[in-house]
């Protein structure tokens, strides 16, 4: 799983379990005496719950608590401030997805939970940003052009040339209401009720001299009638997407999502983690033990 991913959702258990310095619950688990279930009567104590969780998932959740850590202390050393706005929006989005519903509705997890790990998830973006280059972001452009660039559309669909000749000619009058035009000249059934909307189409996903008639045209113009096997369109950009300086900001957030990994592990190469037992890391993760372990 990725950094990214790691930090925007611990696991239910972990969150649980750790959180609040690898306690289980803590408000509902204050001592070795309390239990955590009975079956048929004999107890499962609340400490032997508390130590399998630590043996299962403690390395995973404390490595993401150092990478937090890491982070927030690097987005301070750069004076790097988090933006509750931005926090709220995503935050929202979050919410809107089926995944987080069931599990925000189910109590693993809880909003302060997805809050405070947008709130390390946005640093770590600025971060990550602040060392893209602009040949970087020129050559992600050049890339990835047919994905990225995109216009919203409308269609007037029609089957007869004289017809579409003269719907055309009524469409590049000046004022001239396509959505109507369309609502009453189209035959698709599938876009005439919403005023002819295709809705947004990337250059990639269109033939060759589709792509070209439409990334020609500027928001409001309307095409020349253009046949294809369903018959005769008349197109209309309402808007686009196109050139280096208006895709920068979603260049941007591409190339972040895909270094995020790779930054974090930069800042744990140079950093100084110390465990105590009977904590422990990942393997992979190099730390110094402290004092109290030799």
């Amino acid at each position: 799983m990725s950094t990214g991913h790691r930090l925007l959702r611990l696991t239910a258990v972990a969150v649980c379990s750790f959180a609040l310095g690898y306690g289980f619950c803590a408000q509902r688990m204050r001592s070795d005496r309390e239990v955590a279930a009975r079956v048929n009567g004999e107890a499962i104590p609340a400490a032997e719950l508390r130590s399998e969780l630590l043996k299962r998932f403690g390395p995973d959740v404390l490595r993401d608590l150092v990478h937090q850590r890491l982070i927030l202390q690097e987005a301070t050393r750069r004076k790097i401030q988090t933006d509750s706005a931005a926090i709220d929006r995503r935050l929202k989005e979050m919410k809107a997805q089926p995944e987080v519903q069931a599990l925000l509705k189910s109590g693993q997890v809880e909003e302060a939970d997805l809050r405070r790990n947008l709130t390390t998830m946005g640093p770590l973006d600025a971060l990550v940003k602040s060392q893209l280059t602009k040949e970087e972001e020129e050559q992600f452009f050049k890339q990835h052009r047919a994905e990225l660039e995109s216009v919203k559309v409308q269609q007037i669909l029609l089957l007869d040339k004289a017809e579409a000749n003269k719907v055309h000619s009524e469409a590049v009058k000046p004022g001239a209401d396509f959505a109507a035009l369309a609502k009453k000249y189209s035959l698709d059934s599938r876009t005439k009720t919403q005023g002819g909307l295709l809705g947004e189409v990337r250059r990639g996903e269109l033939v060759p001299d589709l792509a070209e008639t439409l990334f020609s045209l500027k928001p409001g113009q309307v095409s020349e009638p253009v046949e294809s096997d369903d018959g005769i369109h008349i197109f209309r950009v309402v808007s686009s997407k196109t050139g280096l300086k208006e895709l920068r900001p979603q260049i941007q957030e591409r190339l972040a999502a895909a270094r995020r990994g790779d930054y974090v592990e930069e800042l744990r190469a140079s950093a100084k983690i110390e465990t105590l037992p009977p904590y422990r890391l990942p393997a992979s993760i190099t730390t110094t033990p402290s004092d109290d372990e030799h």
